[in-house]
Order: structure tokens, then C-alpha cells, then sequence
């Protein structure tokens, strides 16, 4: 039993710290008083990828410390409670990603208005799990892959980046943005100056709004 309680700890975890809000989408919008960064641009397919993998790096330098490991969420669309998506996996392997055996794995139903198939009750998966400072990198590389067809490795499952200690989740959707929130004003009115060039022009009033006067 105090195996399983340990398992659960991330979950309960990231519950208590973002209020049961963390996995909400569209986030930037539901969680509020966040920031939204624009990655990617204009150019090549590669170039867009490149640009977006630096600019991510940059802003999540700032929140992670390199000393400490970070906590790692992975969701993917399911048929039942378990993660065992072989072509996930086998991309995520691909991509160097090693979830440890320490992992909390949950199953949540798919709200009604998010169902692909009313007729097929679907599960978001997740596993949650601390992985290294420098494994980084690669779980950008699977998150911001996910919209490029010729880049591989690329698992099809959307990437959550946890430092529960600062209280920050950064989201990085695709390519083309990445969602910064959390109950650490102080942290994100930081990010909010030091990244300000890769605001989202789009929602850059409602950050502004936020932020502007600190």
C-alpha cells in the first residue's frame, strides 16, 4: 500500500499545487494569469522546428534547474486506463525518453464535448514521472514534433513540464506556442520581462494586462 500511496504522490502533487486545473485545455485561457509564448515562424519545415525548439529552451532555462530533476506528464487519447500505445512508446524510446518505473499512470474519461466518437467512451492517459534536467531537450523535441509529419522521432502525445517546487507548468502545445502558468506570480511577471519578444502578439494585451504594471 505505501508503494501505491508513493506512485500517486506526482497526481496528488499536481492536484494540490494547480488546483486541479493543470490539464484543462485551451490552458492559457482556462487557468488564467498566464503567459503564451509564439515559437515557431516563418521558413522551412525544419526551420520552424529548429526556431521553436530554441526559443522553448530559452524560456524553460529560466524555470528549471538544472541541478534538480523535473516532473514529466504524458498524455495520449485512449480505449481504457492503460498506457500501452506500442507506437508511443516505440517513439518515445526513439527520442531517448525513458519513463522510470517510478511512474504514477491515471486514466480520466474524455468530457462529452471533447469525444471524437460518441458511441466509444475514451480515456486521457497520462503517466507522470521525474525525469532528469537533461532529458529536456528531448521531451521538447516529442512535444514540438507532433505537427511535422518528416520529423522523427515523433509520439503522438501531448507533453506537460512540472516544477512543482516554483509552481510553474509549461505547455508546450505544438510548434507554433507554449503556455506558461501557476500560482508563481512573481516567477511569470520574470518570464513576462525577459521573454517579452516571444509573446504571443495575439494575447499579448491580456498578458500585458497582467504583468505591464509590475
Amino acid at each position: 500500500m505505501s508503494n501505491v500511496r508513493g506512485l500517486m504522490r506526482l497526481r496528488s502533487e499536481i492536484e494540490r499545487v494547480f488546483e486541479g486545473n493543470a490539464f484543462k485545455r485551451p490552458l492559457f485561457y482556462t487557468y488564467g494569469g498566464g503567459l503564451r509564448f509564439e515559437l515557431s515562424e516563418g521558413g522551412s519545415p525544419i526551420d520552424q522546428f529548429l526556431l521553436a525548439i530554441q526559443k522553448a529552451r530559452d524560456i524553460c532555462e529560466d524555470i528549471f534547474d538544472p541541478q534538480k530533476p523535473l516532473v514529466a506528464c504524458l498524455r495520449v487519447l485512449g480505449q481504457d486506463s492503460r498506457f500501452t500505445h506500442r507506437p508511443v512508446l516505440r517513439e518515445l524510446s526513439a527520442a531517448g525518453i525513458r519513463i522510470s518505473r517510478n511512474r504514477c499512470v491515471w486514466a480520466e474519461p474524455i468530457p462529452p464535448e471533447d469525444q471524437v466518437n460518441e458511441d466509444v467512451e475514451g480515456h486521457w492517459v497520462t503517466v507522470a514521472f521525474e525525469a532528469p534536467s537533461e532529458m529536456l531537450q528531448r521531451l521538447l523535441w516529442c512535444a514540438l514534433a507532433s505537427d511535422f509529419g518528416s520529423i522523427r522521432p515523433r509520439p503522438l502525445c501531448s507533453v506537460y513540464l512540472f516544477e512543482l517546487s516554483k509552481g510553474a507548468l509549461v505547455f508546450p502545445y505544438d510548434d507554433r506556442g507554449m503556455d506558461v502558468v501557476g500560482p508563481n506570480h512573481a516567477l511569470l511577471a520574470k518570464l513576462y520581462r525577459q521573454h517579452s519578444r516571444y509573446l504571443l502578439e495575439f494575447d499579448r494585451a491580456s498578458m500585458e494586462e497582467t504583468f505591464g504594471a509590475l
